[in-house]
Parts: C-alpha cells; structure tokens; sequence
C-alpha cells in the first residue's frame, strides 16, 4: 500500500473512531441521565426515540468500533510488533489474545433467568 493511502486510512479511521467514540459516550449520557430507567423514564422521548431505541443505536455503534479498532490495529501491526512488543511476537499475541480472550468471556459466560 502507497503511503499516501495509508496515511488517508489512518486519517479516515482515526476520524471514525473519534465520531463513533463520541457518539456511544453521547448516546450512553442521554440513556443514564435524560432517559431514566423504569417508570420515570416510560414514553420520554429525544428525536423520537426513546430509550430501547437509542439503546439499539448504542449498541451498534459499538460494534462499529470494535471493527474499526480491529481496522486501526492492522494499519498500525508493523508499529505493534516493533515499538509496543518491542519486537517480541509473543507480547504482541498475549495481547492481542487477551483482549480476545476477553471478548470470548462475555459471548461464553452463561446466561441465567
């Protein structure tokens, strides 16, 4: 890849990610603190939508920047293994592995009712 196009990427990415962070911080605030929970919270609306709703577009905005994270980490796995893993693979794949094996522990532990 050119450099000029990846450095538009970069751009790109970093941009998203700061627009999507923003957005699941701004969509969590309204949630917690303009659409309460419960009663007090039932037909409030904001543009709308109500709190269910806005909790559906919190929720895919998270797992848009779960892709573009996984996006920013493969531009950026040359500087990964050099500069943060100091050249030792190892330490680049317990770290990428724990932050999988994290992921993996929400989608595996059980669900009770």
């Amino acid at each position: 890849m050119k450099a000029s196009t990846r450095t538009l990427l970069n751009r790109v990415l970093n941009l998203l990610l700061l627009l999507n962070g923003a957005f699941i911080l701004g969509t969590g605030w309204l949630m917690d603190q303009r659409l309460p929970r419960g009663r007090d919270g039932h037909g409030l609306t904001v543009l709308g939508l109500g709190r269910h709703d806005w909790g559906e577009l919190h929720a895919w905005a998270g797992y848009g920047i779960g892709v573009l994270v996984v996006g920013h980490l493969l531009l950026h796995l040359k500087w990964l293994h050099l500069i943060a893993a100091q050249r030792n693979r190892w330490k680049l794949a317990v770290g990428l592995g724990t932050a999988v094996l994290l992921m993996a522990l929400f989608v595996l532990i059980p669900v009770r009712g």
